[in-house]
């Protein structure tokens, strides 16, 4: 069962994120979230890869991609505070982030095999840190989290994604 009294001080929004993880171990998490991602990337039919569940909502792929571009700032984030970088990070426009790779066709085999190298990165990443490098707080688009909150916003962010394309497009 999830300790929710080690994030009391993050901000509020987190929360929501945090409560659909169950473990307290960030690198196991990440590592369990990257297994689950991969294979729900793989449930996702070849035909509605790049389909929507409404007009001006994002296609599949895009909502995949929104989870590795979010984990790739996330984890630019933590390094930086990891490393006692106290410089305010300014936050970033998914729906901009998206937009600008519209005109590229991803196949799910080149989302799939990038989505496992980043997270990979990212787990080496935070088992690079000491606990002191995890719990150094930096402000990050007006909020100040953790390199250890950063690591655990990445696990829900994707698992929050995943569950929104079992309810709303598969």
């Amino acid at each position: 069962m999830r300790d929710k009294t080690i994030y009391a001080n993050a901000p509020g929004y987190f929360h929501y994120y945090f409560d659909l993880i169950e473990g307290n171990d960030l690198v196991a998490e990440l590592t369990l979230n990257a297994e689950y991602t991969l294979q729900k990337i793989d449930a996702i039919p070849n035909n509605r890869w790049h389909t929507a569940y409404a007009q001006g909502k994002w296609t599949m792929v895009e909502v995949i991609r929104h989870v590795i571009e979010t984990e790739r700032i996330f984890s630019y984030r933590a390094m930086r505070f990891s490393r006692f970088d106290s410089t305010p990070l300014p936050g970033f426009n998914e729906n901009e982030y998206i937009s600008a790779l519209s005109h590229i066709v991803f196949s799910k085999e080149q989302v799939k095999n990038e989505f496992r190298t980043l997270r990979d990165s990212s787990i080496q990443l935070f088992k690079s840190m000491t606990p002191e490098m995890l719990q150094f707080a930096g402000n990050a688009n007006g909020w100040m989290v953790t390199a250890e909150m950063l690591g655990f916003m990445i696990v829900g962010h994707g698992l929050h994604h995943l569950r929104v394309l079992d309810e709303r497009y598969i």
